[in-house]
């Protein structure tokens, strides 16, 4: 055995293994697990150059693997105006002025991390909300999901002037006299990116590293180490390699390159990456490596564009995919398992999850693979059809508990009380077979773990309102959807997402033990802190004051 560099003495260790096993003490030799078990059995392997750290009954679990994280967007947000905390409207005004000071007039402002349930006043922010305080500064703010508000110069830059149509597969809400409101809906959102200083392709690369960095700044604080980008352009692979290659990168990313239905050139740069050099799903080393292709066929429930069976509660029917030609879906699938890749699509509505899966199953029979992490993104509300095809043709979920805490109170007022019951099933997935990881989808919600973590096991807002209680997990099921089934996804279960001896040594002390159901109650997980964070064997994060 190599020497131990590293000793987690006298806590809770909750392994994640095979059996859900816990031990009192964990040792480390470089970057990897070398032994699990009691206190007194890891001191004895101890010399004396070996770190030891008193946990003094602190919890340890496995470094959380963030399935779903939009990284550089979560870098937009760090650097602008984050808005998941913001209570009512003049929260949000009162950040935008102080960002407004901060730069000089004419700078872009943005940010984002809002939804209208979230503030007193419930209803949209607009342009004049905007103006009032950073009437000088280009502003857009974007919402969890296929929504920004822009303010009235920003606007204007975008050339979006009163009688003008809208978009393709996209809106532009206005007052009754015909003025833009500033709230753009989906395809009007990029009339107002389109204007945004961007630069050349070196600049954005460069832009992007630095965006990067800002949340590989703020991940350990809430114990990830580990994540899973979705619908990574050439540009972002670009800028994961340079700060790879620069020892920048500290935190494991698996990208998901763009594919078909998010962005309208990714079909071809990827061709070109696939062609070219013949890489494929699960290529990459222990930092840096490709996960599925990212696809995606409709919207969110909140924007109402999610594609379902049945209609919203207010009788609109979505059934028209927003971001790819569904007749071409099964060629799509095609390409991509021809290729070796694995496919993770996003579906939030009944009718999409059920073209996908059913698509799925007519291609695997002619592309089968046992090592494929095929997934469905989302999977808001499953048909029985497609819960049986996912299981018989191992078909994952990626899930984000963490909505029905940060804008589950907005969907009592889109769907009834059964659909609200059965939204995000995670137990009735686990109970079809289905391999389920859990993820937080920053920027859609907060990259927080511990929002979807109380959400998993409680289903309530964050408004207190009960999501029903069938489908709520136990605590050992929750930890296992964040950690161990995240790694399944990212194709690295047999070197991360556990604390097993020859695993990769990533793990976090918790402020607060979240397994012990009689001393954290469910409401107290939300308090949750992280007080350590090691990764590769090295601590990389401790909390203040600690």
């Amino acid at each position: 055995m190599r020497d131990i560099t590293l000793a987690l003495t006298n806590g809770k260790v909750y392994t994640v293994d095979k059996n859900d096993s816990t031990a009192t003490a964990v040792a480390v030799a470089g970057n990897r697990i070398a032994a699990v078990g009691s206190t007194e059995e890891i001191l004895a392997l101890c010399n004396d150059d070996t770190k030891v750290v008193d946990l003094h009954g602190k919890a340890v679990i496995p470094g959380i693997v963030d399935s779903h994280n939009h990284v550089f967007s979560a870098g937009v947000l760090l650097d602008g105006v984050m808005l998941f905390d913001a209570r009512n409207i003049g929260d949000l005004k009162e950040l935008v002025r102080l960002q407004a000071e901060k730069l000089p007039k004419g700078t872009w402002i943005r940010g984002g991390g809002w939804i209208e349930s979230q503030f007193a006043e419930y209803r949209l922010p607009n342009r004049h909300d905007l103006d009032e305080v950073a009437p000088e500064h280009p502003v857009m703010l974007d919402r969890l999901f296929g929504m920004s508000v822009a303010n009235t110069l920003a606007l204007k830059m975008a050339g979006i002037k009163r009688g003008m149509p809208d978009p393709e597969r996209g809106q532009i809400d206005r007052d009754e006299e015909g003025f833009a409101t500033g709230i753009l809906r989906n395809g009007a959102q990029s009339l107002v990116r389109a204007v945004m200083p961007a630069g050349d392709a070196a600049e954005q690369v460069e832009e992007l590293e630095r965006l990067a960095r800002l949340a590989f700044n703020e991940y350990p604080r809430y114990g990830i180490t580990s994540l899973v980008d979705p619908g990574v352009s050439p540009l972002g692979m670009r800028a994961y390699q340079n700060l790879h290659q620069h020892g920048q990168l500290p935190i494991r990313v698996n990208m998901m390159p763009a594919w078909y239905g998010l962005y309208s050139t990714a079909g071809r740069e990827l061709n070109h990456l696939v062609d070219t050099l013949g890489v494929y799903s699960g290529f990459g080393g222990d930092w840096l490596s490709f996960g599925a292709l990212k696809m995606a066929i409709d919207g969110g429930l909140g924007s109402k564009t999610a594609m379902l069976n049945e209609p919203y509660a207010d009788g609109h029917i979505s059934q028209i995919p927003l971001r790819l030609d569904l007749d071409k879906l099964e060629d799509y699938f095609r390409e991509a398992l021809a290729a070796g890749w694995s496919v993770g699509i996003h579906c939030c509505g009944d009718l999409a999850q059920d073209i996908a899966v059913e698509t799925f199953a007519r291609v695997l029979k002619e592309f089968p693979s046992s090592g494929a992490r095929h997934n469905i993104i989302h999977g808001y509300l499953p048909s029985e059809k497609s819960l049986l095809l996912m299981q018989e043709n191992q078909i994952a979920v990626s899930c984000q508990p963490g909505f029905m805490y940060c804008e589950g109170d907005l969907y009592f007022d889109l769907v009834e009380q059964t659909r609200i019951d059965y939204f995000k099933p995670l137990k009735t997935y686990l109970q079809n077979g289905i391999t389920v990881a859990c993820n937080s989808d920053m920027t859609s919600a907060h990259f927080n773990p511990f929002f979807g973590m109380y959400a998993a096991v409680a289903r309530t807002t964050s408004q207190g309102r009960s999501m029903g209680d069938c489908e709520r997990l136990n605590r050992t099921e929750m930890l296992r959807m964040f950690t161990i089934n995240g790694a399944y996804l990212s194709f690295a279960e047999e070197r991360t997402g556990s604390i097993e001896v020859g695993k990769l040594a990533d793990m976090a002390v918790l402020s607060q033990n979240i397994m012990d159901e009689a001393a954290v109650p469910n409401e107290a997980i939300v308090n949750t802190e992280v007080v350590m964070t090691v990764i590769d064997g090295a601590i990389v994060y401790i909390r203040a004051g600690t």
